[in-house]
């Protein structure tokens, strides 16, 4: 973490505290902005009303979306860990593509003189939906 300021914190607050304050008071830029945002699981396979939660890491903002909003539904479109629940029971298997966007403002240089705008980072998560009545075992072919 990189700062351009410095300051004095009190003893009796605590070192996380401090950590959240020193953060608050100095703009500090995010170490992990050129990490690749990653989801995990990032493929799933689920029937007619089961879920999964997927956690989002090295970003700092996020944003979920899907590719097909009649297969499924996410608990929520924002924050770092969402539950995806299946509404849709194919006559044959169908991948849901699931996306999440970490956004994040470059603040370049010290005192924010320099502004390259918001950057986004991200990553992608494969859902197949399966039959209710699908055996997932006589699908896998034995050599």
């Amino acid at each position: 973490m990189k700062c351009g300021k410095s300051f004095i914190v009190p003893a009796a607050l605590g070192s996380a505290t401090s950590l959240l304050l020193a953060v608050f008071l100095c703009g500090c830029e995010v170490d992990s902005a050129a990490q690749k945002v990653e989801i995990r699981p990032d493929t799933a396979t689920l029937r007619y009303g089961e879920s999964v939660t997927l956690t989002a890491y090295n970003g700092y903002i996020y944003s979920w979306s899907l590719a097909n909003d009649t297969y499924g539904m996410l608990s929520s479109r924002s924050g770092m860990m969402v539950t995806y629940t299946s509404y849709y029971d194919p006559p044959t298997p169908v991948v849901q593509i699931i996306t999440v966007n970490s956004s994040f403002s470059d603040n370049g240089g010290s005192g924010g003189s320099t502004n390259s705008g918001p950057s986004t980072n991200s990553a992608t998560a494969y859902i197949t939906h399966i039959p209710a009545t699908s055996d997932l075992a006589s699908a896998v072919s034995t050599p």
